[in-house]
């Protein structure tokens, strides 16, 4: 079973959160989500190898820093055909049996948290699809497939009821296993204070804290409610 991380070019990161951070924030916030998201899986016990799929210059650094491989999809693809190009190179080059696709952008997976999700995959066998929602259940932040093109890959923001039709199409009934480190995706302010309420000691917290963000925030909130009183 091996990981994949899709990171795409830096500075086409979070733009929603353009109102809040300038583009050189959004980057640094990128690498430090993507730096929690590899410690976690780096440290799984389940995982033969983390396989970073990405074409941003900052690639090659992180996946030397982790020990990762480096895929660079075809500069035109898109997210779901970048995953379908990784997932070809796993089989072929790597005979991987599996793939797990974590976004670069869940910080606060744990490692306890990947090795109960693969756990549970895993007794399910071969052709098998695990799919891991976001706190709404619209979004797909961990796609679990065995083996790793058992399905086609989507990941449009509104991936999770379309991935599991898949599967059944597929003939194959998923599981879907709601964790609360892969619920959130960070996206919006709001998810940014929830990350910074959840857990300061991780390194997007403490990038955040560190760069003066985390206090932005907090004024912003407290501008907002002195409006409301």
């Amino acid at each position: 079973m091996w990981a994949v991380v899709p990171l795409k070019r830096l500075e086409q990161a979070k733009a929603r959160l353009a109102s809040v951070l300038s583009g050189e924030e959004r980057r640094a916030l990128m690498l430090a989500m993507a730096r929690d998201v590899l410690t976690a899986l780096s440290r799984s016990s389940r995982l033969s190898g983390i396989l970073l799929v990405s074409r941003t210059p900052e690639a090659d650094a992180l996946a030397q820093s982790f020990g990762t491989e480096r895929f660079a999809e075809s500069p035109e693809a898109n997210l779901a055909e970048s995953l379908g190009q990784a997932s070809e190179y796993l089989i072929k080059h790597l005979r991987a049996a599996g793939a797990m696709v974590v976004p670069a952008d869940v910080p606060l997976i744990t490692p306890d948290e990947v090795d109960a999700v693969l756990a549970q995959h895993a007794q399910a066998g071969s052709p098998s699809v695990t799919v891991v929602p976001d706190a709404e259940r619209v979004g797909t932040n961990c796609l679990i497939c065995s083996p790793p093109d058992a399905i086609g890959y989507i990941f449009d923001g509104k991936s999770f009821k379309p991935h599991t039709r898949a599967a059944l199409d597929a003939g194959i009934t998923p599981a879907i296993i709601p964790s609360s480190g892969f619920a959130l995706d960070i996206d919006t302010p709001d998810d940014l204070r929830t990350l910074l309420k959840r857990d300061p000691a991780c390194q997007t917290a403490v990038y955040l804290s560190k760069s003066g963000v985390a206090t932005a925030l907090a004024d912003d909130d407290n501008s907002h409610n002195a409006t409301e009183t």
